[in-house]
């Protein structure tokens, strides 16, 4: 009978947890860009058209995928920035192109490729909170 109330005991407290945290539960991963991964958009409105039909949440996990020193990625505060191509008040994200970021702020990120900016190496994460 110990035995039985013991395994109720972890049964619940699993149960417990997960509905504590779900959007754990249910994170995806994501190569940003798609299957040419960090890369320059070899059409217009590239990384727009990869975000399109997709529902990003807190938790989800992005694979930012590119050749150590070919691209810098950096997020950029505003969508005015993001236009403007303006990294003046960037935060650095990554250079080696191996980094994996989990998305845990529920807002709208704007990503963009110091070097290519200018030519579209720029996307727009939105992060719902589930």
């Amino acid at each position: 009978m110990a035995s039985l109330r013991l395994t109720f005991a972890v049964v619940t407290t699993i149960v417990v947890a997960c509905m504590h945290f779900p959007t754990t539960l249910a994170a995806t991963g994501y190569v940003v860009g798609g299957a040419n991964g960090w890369s320059m958009p070899q059409k217009p409105n590239h990384y727009e058209n990869w975000t399109k039909g997709k529902r990003f949440i807190k938790g989800d996990a992005f694979f930012w995928v590119f050749k150590e020193g070919q691209h810098f990625v950096a997020e950029v505060p505003s969508k005015e920035a993001w236009d403007a191509c303006n990294t003046t008040a960037s935060t650095t994200v990554d250079v080696t192109g191996q980094l994996i970021e989990y998305l845990v702020d529920v807002k709208t990120h704007y990503y963009v490729c110091k070097y290519h900016c200018s030519k579209g190496m720029k996307v727009i994460i939105d992060i719902k909170a589930s």
